[in-house]
């Protein structure tokens, strides 16, 4: 599963891929994230101390590639990739190598991570100047996409910074992603959430993002494994009323598998999707009853 963040500089990106793997390295219920790369964990680990500690780091200057695998009680379950983009990206014209990479990841993203700062959002015009660009980035990968069953999150920064409890600071941070909201509730494979968030000596919310994507990336990767299994149990059965005597003398002088051949490696292709489906049951129950209550759109 490949999970693209973006969102303008500053929003809080970087900082929030460090802190995130740090809490979720150390476990959450009985779900861990481990670095695939020994330097990536180091670096990771190392900047959410930093954060920890009142230090945050600079706004990312390139595009950042982390290979993790999400652990279910101490065992991998599921490899990801988190691709964090750089904030000045969205503003690059779209015939840059960037701009195109850009595309070319949300086209194919298995899940997407928009970032937005709540303190600006509320408090500079501008800033939903920004948020349209990214709006229309996401909207345009929407329009070149499959149908395929993708998590959208809509994170909004430093969250402590606003009053959550005041509806007309919620219409403000809410209504620039109006028009991406309506575009994801018409359809029935892109399923969006808001996830407000502070990565500061309090932190709210911050395994929330992750574990939503993974979620479905996981009730994504099961139904594709089902439906292989379905096809190959199919192929199996069509297979086996095909078989005979005959067949099984005829066609290896014909240098053809015979169908009883084809049936078992059309069961083998079953079992072996099955053992890959089975490990993913519990944990994707676990996490649907962990996020119970986020609110969706």
């Amino acid at each position: 599963m490949d999970i693209v963040m973006l969102g303008h500089s500053a929003a809080g990106k970087t900082t929030y891929v460090s802190l995130m793997y740090a809490i979720m390295n150390a476990g959450v219920e009985e779900f861990a994230l481990r670095a695939v790369d020994d330097d990536h964990h180091a670096s990771l680990v190392r900047a959410a101390t930093d954060v920890v500690n009142g230090l945050y780091p600079r706004p990312s200057d390139h595009r950042d590639v982390f290979e993790l695998v999400l652990r279910y009680r101490d065992t991998d379950i599921f490899p990801f990739t988190w691709r964090d983009y750089r904030g000045g990206t969205l503003r690059e014209h779209s015939n840059s190598a960037q701009a195109a990479q850009l595309h070319s990841d949300l086209r194919d993203a298995g899940g997407i991570v928009l970032f937005c700062d709540s303190y600006q959002l509320v408090h500079d015009a501008g800033a939903k100047r920004d948020v349209r660009v990214l709006v229309s980035h996401v909207q345009r990968a929407m329009d070149a996409r499959g149908e395929q069953l993708t998590p959208l999150v809509i994170v909004l920064t430093k969250a402590d910074l606003v009053d959550l409890d005041d509806d007309k600071t919620v219409d403000l941070l809410r209504g620039p992603f109006e028009p991406l909201i309506a575009a994801v509730a018409n359809t029935r494979h892109i399923l969006g959430t808001i996830i407000p968030i502070a990565c500061g000596r309090q932190l709210v919310n911050v395994t929330v993002p992750v574990l939503w994507m993974l979620r479905y990336g996981i009730v994504g990767e099961a139904a594709r494994l089902q439906k292989v299994i379905e096809q190959s149990v199919a192929a199996a059965q069509n297979a086996a009323a095909k078989d005979t005597l005959w067949d099984r003398i005829s066609s290896p002088f014909k240098g053809e598998p015979t169908w009883n051949q084809v049936a078992e490696s059309h069961r083998h292709t079953a079992r072996t999707q099955y053992q890959r489906l089975e490990p993913l049951v519990a944990p994707a129950n676990e996490l649907g009853s962990l996020l119970e209550g986020v609110p969706m759109f």
